[in-house]
């Protein structure tokens, strides 16, 4: 797992870690398309579960959830 902490453009947690077999790992994480082709390059399988297009159209939808509740509660407290 330490040569995956290289790997520019990907993030995951170690405690996601887990042994399928005596040599082989499953993590998670987030990874940008230029880690997913450096990941592949090395031979290693990968499942996306969220595709990119996907996960940042649901961060722009969480961010604006975000603002709006901020906004509320500003104007809560102002009144």
């Amino acid at each position: 797992m330490r040569r995956l902490g290289e790997v520019s453009g990907l993030d995951f947690e170690r405690t996601s870690a887990r042994r399928l077999e005596d040599d082989r790992w499953q993590v998670s994480g987030y990874a940008s398309d230029e880690a997913l082709a450096t990941l592949r390059e090395r031979g290693l399988d990968v499942e996306a579960v969220v595709e990119t297009d996907e996960l940042a159209e649901q961060r722009d939808v969480l961010f604006t959830r975000l603002d709006a509740e901020h906004a509320r509660e500003a104007q809560t407290e102002a009144e």
